[in-house]
């Protein structure tokens, strides 16, 4: 147990960053990254990312698919017939001029075959031209569907980046407070092998430098693990090996200006995407209106028709037919659902509106808890640091005072234990601060 902490002190007071030592390096890919690198990874990487980049090449595939339906159409049938028996027809016996006689004669030819070749082309259908309106609108819906997750991607990006830095700041502080208690149970130890102190005061301070010693060792595998989230929120594979360039200090976060809280509604992407959603029930409640409009097709053909009494013989002749037509269809009336259909669609667009003012309710009620969060959390953030500091000066007095044999090992311990509560308080406060920035930038739609 000695030899274990003598070797973690030595790790920690030299500087090595054992905090990455358990972090597999075996596989290639190492990189130092600030935030806005992490973000920039994130936004190529992260799994949620990749696929809404890929539904907005799906909503353009379905551009062009709903373009397609107003190209010609073209096909080609065919047909083979052999008439194992041909049917039996009854006719007025005309040869011997006997009108009331019935005779049995069969029409046809027992092999029978057709190729022909059809265009079509829409000439009028209100769902093929909405249809392609309402496939635009899907599209813009997809872009704004991978906008949101970008912004949900760069904020929890943030937040697990800001993770790490305050588990950073935690083990800065504790290896600071074990160096000081390092020092002072070092001095300790000799005043008593000179007789000086008792040796209650080195058994306690020993204890105090014990849970230092532990509590860094549980900082580290904290870090460890945010660290791994971190990489998580990026897409980054767990292999890699990821380093942070920037610390708490490099944020400032005493120097946030507490934003004037100036915002739309609009400038969010919830309220946005609720707006496209609005369009698309428009078109929908348009499309079932506009059923009662006829249709208009036209079309052209050109084909051959083959007869014959053997299989053999039956393509060597072939008799050409070709048409040239339109198609009209108008449905006149179709019971009363088309009806109850457009007042489905009524009632769902008036929902839809509904949604829409009740989201802009929801993102004022968002602002103004996020601004309250973080103002809370700035203040308390702010006297927290001031504390730390006060608590580190009377530490340090205190220390001196039980070198000079006016404080005790109890005085020391229980400042110690004070520091550190501090210390906790400090980086918990910074933390919230920064997440609780992070929430509001989001609420306030500032995040893009």
């Amino acid at each position: 147990m000695r030899c274990r902490q003598i070797l973690f002190t030595f790790l920690l007071l030299s500087g090595i960053p054992a905090v990455y030592g358990q972090v597999d390096t075996t596989q290639p890919g190492s990189y130092a990254f600030n935030l806005t690198d992490c973000i920039q990874y994130g936004l190529a990487h992260h799994h949620d990312v990749v696929n809404a980049r890929l539904d907005i090449n799906f909503s353009q595939e379905q551009i062009k698919e709903a373009t397609g339906k107003l190209l010609p159409h073209a096909d080609v049938n065919a047909s083979f017939t052999d008439n194992l028996k041909l049917a039996t027809s009854l006719i007025p016996d005309i040869a011997n001029g006997n009108y009331d006689k019935k005779i049995p004669v069969q029409f046809g030819t027992r092999f029978a075959s057709a190729v022909t070749g059809t265009v079509n082309q829409a000439i009028f259908n209100s769902d093929y031209f909405l249809g392609l309106k309402a496939s635009r609108v899907y599209g813009g819906l997809a872009q704004k569907s991978y906008t949101r997750t970008a912004i949900d991607t760069r904020v929890a990006i943030s937040k697990a980046y800001y993770a790490v830095l305050a588990s950073e700041e935690n083990i800065r502080l504790a290896k600071s407070n074990m160096a000081q208690l390092n020092k002072t149970l070092s001095d300790t130890k000799s005043r008593y092998d000179a007789g000086v102190s008792e040796r209650v005061d080195v058994d306690r301070i020993q204890v105090s430098y014990n849970n230092i010693v532990t509590d860094i060792e549980n900082q580290i595998r904290i870090l460890v693990y945010t660290v791994q989230l971190l990489k998580f929120q990026m897409g980054m594979p767990q292999e890699s090996k990821l380093e942070l360039t920037q610390t708490v200090k490099d944020l400032n976060a005493e120097s946030f200006v507490t934003d004037t809280i100036d915002y739309q509604v609009q400038d969010r992407v919830e309220y946005s995407i609720q707006s496209t959603q609005i369009a698309l029930d428009e078109l929908r409640l348009k499309s079932k209106k506009m059923a009662y409009l006829p249709s208009l097709n036209a079309y052209v053909n050109y084909g051959f028709n083959y007869f014959s009494t053997t299989f053999g013989s039956l393509y060597k002749t072939g008799f050409g037919a070709s048409a040239l037509g339109l198609t009209l269809a108008w449905p006149i009336f179709t019971g009363t659902e088309r009806l109850h259909q457009i007042r489905e669609n009524k009632i769902t667009l008036e929902k839809s509106h509904n949604d829409l003012g009740y989201l802009s309710q929801q993102i004022k009620l968002e602002v103004s808890n996020a601004n309250t969060q973080y103002q809370n959390y700035k203040a308390q953030f702010v006297t927290q640091k001031t504390n730390m500091e006060l608590t580190q000066g009377i530490y340090d007095r205190i220390v001196l005072k039980f070198g000079q044999g006016v404080a005790t090992s109890l005085d020391v311990t229980a400042a110690e234990s004070d520091l550190k509560q501090a210390q906790v308080t400090y980086v918990q406060a910074l933390l919230n601060t920064l997440i609780s920035k992070t929430d509001l930038d989001k609420a306030m739609g500032k995040i893009k």
